[in-house]
């Protein structure tokens, strides 16, 4: 399956170019492109991040080392959560992601990026829902936004040496945001992991017969509120009696986690306070 889907026009936008010089690099065969059936031209992000490193196209060296931790200082400043939450509102996805391309190319680490723009942002958005300011369409719209960002910056980010490890994560039964987890499965991926995500909304019990089955070394849970207490208590204590036999360890991480004594009952390794504790856990 093809993944060349840019246009020369999103092409141009990401390489801050115009989009007569974005074909002429193509006429060219200096970045690379593909041919709808219609004779369009369709690039790969790939592409585009390959040429960014080799003509220093908004980055002044190749990317070295591991996906979230550059060893180059940052070039420019961080996107500021206001300007990111008006570019998710506007349901920009184009400007959304070069916002989270450009950061990660000017060698802002992963966890970074994650916890001071994006959850900022995020968090703000379910402020203005919750007082009413903007619609649950368009909090929904925003998040569908972010996700759309959050694969397109996946497809440039240069993993870690692969460590064999593998992970498995997911959003507890009952919780239905899905953001959470796909930046923790973006973090531990870039740092050579394997990453298993079952998506929100996913029974620990059901977690519980994937780690029997994937025999992971580590098991992630998010929860931003948990429905049914007991049971999922419950269900938790057998999920970590099946880890401990494949000698796997539990990290959890979420706003319902942040309450000590509902911790109590979900003991772990890690109690995730932020993206920058997994990157620590998983580098560790």
């Amino acid at each position: 399956m093809s993944t060349a889907n840019l246009t020369t026009k999103e092409v141009a936008r990401l390489l801050h170019v115009s989009e007569a010089t974005v074909k002429r690099w193509a006429d060219g065969g200096t970045l690379r492109s593909e041919k709808t059936v219609g004779g369009h031209r369709r690039f790969s992000i790939h592409a585009i991040a390959s040429l960014r490193r080799e003509r220093s196209i908004g980055r002044e060296s190749k990317l070295a080392g591991r996906g979230n931790a550059s060893k180059e200082a940052p070039t420019r400043p961080l996107l500021s959560p206001a300007n990111f939450l008006d570019l998710i509102l506007r349901g920009d996805d184009l400007e959304t992601g070069a916002a989270l391309i450009d950061a990660y190319l000017d060698h802002h680490a992963l966890a970074t990026l994650f916890d001071s723009t994006i959850t900022r942002a995020m968090h703000e958005v379910g402020e203005l829902w919750f007082k009413g300011t903007i619609t649950v369409a368009e909090e929904h719209l925003a998040t569908r936004v972010v996700l759309g960002a959050l694969q397109k910056l996946r497809g440039i980010i240069v993993r870690g040496e692969p460590t064999g490890l593998k992970a498995i994560c997911c959003g507890i039964e009952g919780d239905l945001h899905e953001l959470p987890v796909h930046l923790a499965e973006t973090i531990i991926e870039s740092e050579g992991w394997e990453v298993t995500n079952l998506g929100p909304n996913t029974p620990l019990f059901a977690l519980r017969d994937m780690v029997s089955k994937k025999r992971p070394q580590l098991v992630c849970v998010s929860a931003r509120m948990i429905e049914n207490l007991d049971r999922a208590a419950a269900e938790y204590a057998q999920l970590l009696k099946v880890a401990a036999k494949v000698d796997a360890v539990a990290i959890v991480g979420g706003e319902a986690f942040r309450d000590s004594n509902l911790r109590s009952r979900f003991p772990a390794e890690l109690y995730a306070r932020d993206f920058e504790a997994v990157a620590r856990f998983v580098r560790a």
